[in-house]
């Protein structure tokens, strides 16, 4: 039998839909598409490396219209931390940053369907963090399965490296905390190594996060340790063990 549309009367017209809005495929299309939304901040990156840029300092005030404390998601990727993150939590703001905007254009778009106004993405490189956003203005940061670096012996380019811990010293100030999530145990060993030579306090360590005891924390710790990102996903079903660290300021 052949499959079709049902007959109609001559007189009656054909429902006509609006035409489907073509999903961007390539990096050049989907950084167009990232131009469209509202709270994606794609300030010059050759401009941000030289001094602060015009977001600093203003991200309650322009970006978010209220004074709701920031989380910070580095090395974002897709995004997926800062979105579960803001629909979880609509009394704070969260801001996934990452260099390639292809990457979080995921996240960006899942943020606009979901009308989160608490959610933002902005393209920056992280050791140039502190150009776009003031002392104080952040108060976490989410570190969800960064690149371990295992051949940067001087910890210039790992994210828990002892230089960006002092960056982020300096970004959230006294009392604030690191989130750091990984299937590493080179970076899990190499970040309480980087947190003791910085005196850094380490306020959790968990070695096996879906052990029987791993989610022994408060509840609302447990519910952020829960999402699962698609790189998480991937390597637990491989049989990875997946750690967790918390520094504190």
């Amino acid at each position: 039998m052949k499959l079709g549309y049902a007959s109609t009367p001559a007189t009656s017209p054909r429902t006509r839909y609006p035409p489907q809005p073509v999903m961007p495929r390539t990096k050049r299309q989907k950084w167009a598409s990232n131009r469209g939304l509202e709270r994606v901040l794609e300030p010059s990156v050759r401009d941000a490396v030289h001094g602060p840029s015009e977001l600093r300092g203003q991200w309650h005030a322009t970006v978010f219209g209220n004074d709701h404390p920031i989380t910070l998601e580095l090395g974002c990727g897709k995004g997926e931390y800062t979105v579960e993150l803001a629909r979880q939590h609509p009394e704070r703001n969260f801001i996934g940053v990452d260099i390639k905007g292809h990457r979080y254009w995921h996240g960006a778009q899942a943020a606009a369907q979901a009308g989160l106004t608490n959610a933002a993405f902005l393209r920056a490189k992280i050791e140039f963090i502190e150009n776009h956003l003031a002392p104080g203005e952040a108060h976490e940061i989410w570190l969800p399965f960064s690149d371990p670096q295992p051949s940067d012996e001087r910890g210039t380019k790992r994210l828990t490296g002892a230089p960006f811990l002092e960056r982020y010293r300096r970004l959230l100030g006294s009392g604030g905390i690191v989130h750091v999530k990984t299937d590493s145990p080179f970076l899990h060993e190499q970040t309480l190594l980087s947190a003791a030579a910085c005196g850094v306090k380490v306020t959790y360590v968990i070695e096996d996060l879906y052990a029987s005891s791993g989610m022994d924390c408060e509840p609302e710790l447990r519910e952020w340790l829960a999402i699962q990102t698609r790189y998480e996903e991937r390597w637990l079903g491989r049989g990875c063990t997946i750690s967790y660290l918390q520094l504190k300021f």
